[in-house]
């Protein structure tokens, strides 16, 4: 590498609020190639290596010769760690005119790049001068797959179920956030149908492509587990919302049911039917009101084409609909059932209540196959208009082909001369439209 010198020592470049207090306890080291920089523990959010006297770990005549050392920059590169969170990655910033490696991996000016256990530093033309030590971090035991343990940092859990566990996970290089969704295939159970399932998922996943969709970005079918690298939605999921609130508002209802819709409408002219939408399947991006809202977890859809009929039994109860339920896995159903799923979602936004539960005697079935429901409690008060309400109920019709269609929802008048649904067609990148929506 050609030595380019930099900014002399007296440069006012550095400022004081570099200085590293060590208020934290060590959350890593850096393992010096040579007895001349030894071990360094690191503490504090940032940690800066170079020529000035005021960074964390100055190098200079001690460690190399004058001439040799004007290839280090005043600031060469600065470590950062957000101590909110134990599993939270460290930030590599490459501050230098004459470059820092990571693994052999230029990470340029201005760039950031992650630091894994074991990551050898270069700094311009000194090769491996450190290696970053993070003894008190393991992969969970859960991941298999060599390649995501190189490629990913994997930091904190984001949800767990009886069959798999979603980790957070940063790309080492790019530094972007995704979610690691993996399932043990002992826990899940190694028969055909068990197996199938989850390929079923990443198969669907892998075809899509719709901005209130969840995207899937890399599949791995390993010994032990299956895993799947999916967009992260930092907002959590619709039913922590609608907790979170008691029920939400009913612009921001109509916000987030438009985009369903939109989802809905392109699964199904993607052959897709869900049959398992609720709030839970439903994530949003971050922690705005008026938010971009994806939906995922494929793993009870289907790929229906004009020779291909659904009767199996599935989907959660409280939202199947009610064909479904009368099928007993014989009669055929078809996407309405995704249709119903809709209403019961709305009536849940718009109230925090779900709409069939025992009562009066009556199970969750029997209510359902009736279509018995009732908008009596006090909450349905609280300034619901009479179109959301008719909605729901023209949804929730026991007889499929009396519902609506996905295409008549879109064209519902609750829909219309509405600023919310003009915001939700911005967000998703649809033309803005006049009057009708």
């Amino acid at each position: 590498m050609e030595g380019i010198y930099t900014q002399p020592l007296n440069s006012d470049a550095v400022s004081m609020d570099l200085l590293t207090i060590q208020t934290q306890p060590s959350y890593g080291q850096l393992l010096g190639s040579s007895a001349l920089f030894g071990t360094i523990d690191l503490y504090g959010a940032k940690f800066n290596v170079g020529r000035d006297r005021r960074c964390s770990l100055v190098i200079d005549e001690v460690h190399f010769p004058l001439p040799i050392l004007s290839f280090i920059s005043n600031i060469h590169f600065t470590l950062e760690r957000d101590h909110t969170d134990r599993y939270n990655p460290t930030y590599m910033i490459d501050n230098s005119t004459n470059g820092t490696y990571v693994d052999g991996k230029l990470v340029g000016k201005n760039n950031r790049a992650i630091l894994l256990h074991g990551s050898k530093i270069s700094i311009a033309c000194f090769t491996n001068i450190f290696v970053y030590n993070q003894p008190d971090y393991n992969a969970p035991q859960e991941v298999d797959s060599e390649v995501l343990k190189k490629r990913y940092h994997i930091g904190r859990t984001l949800g767990s179920g009886s069959f798999g566990t979603v980790y957070l996970l940063h790309d080492i290089i790019t530094c972007l956030p995704y979610a690691l969704k993996i399932v043990k295939k002992q826990r899940y159970g190694m028969n055909l149908r068990g197996t199938s399932s989850l390929l079923n998922e990443a198969n669907i996943m892998q075809k899509l492509d719709h901005p209130c969709v969840i995207r899937m970005f890399q599949f791995m079918d390993d010994v032990g587990s299956i895993s799947m690298v999916l967009e992260y939605m930092q907002g959590g999921d619709l039913l922590t919302r609608i907790m979170d609130n008691g029920f939400l508002p009913e612009n921001t209802a109509k916000f987030y049911f438009y985009q369903l819709c939109h989802a809905i409408y392109y699964l199904h002219g993607e052959g897709i039917t869900h049959r398992d939408l609720k709030p839970d399947n439903i994530l949003l991006q971050d922690s705005n009101e008026y938010t971009l809202l994806k939906v995922s977890d494929f793993g009870s859809s289907k790929f229906q084409d004009s020779i291909t009929f659904m009767r199996t039994i599935c989907g959660t109860p409280e939202y199947v609909a009610p064909e479904i339920l009368e099928s007993s896995g014989q009669k055929m159903y078809t996407c309405q059932v995704d249709v119903w799923s809709l209403g019961v979602v709305l009536y849940t936004m718009l109230s925090g209540l779900l709409p069939f539960g025992n009562m009066n005697g009556k199970n969750d079935a029997e209510q359902i196959m009736r279509g018995n429901f009732s908008m009596a409690q006090p909450v349905w008060r609280s300034g619901q208009s009479c179109r959301s309400k008719k909605l729901i109920y023209d949804i929730l019709n026991v007889d499929p082909n009396q519902r609506p269609s996905i295409e008549m929802l879109l064209e519902s008048v609750w829909f219309r001369n509405s600023n919310v649904v003009q915001h939700a067609r911005s967000l998703v990148n649809l033309p803005s439209l006049t009057g009708k929506v």
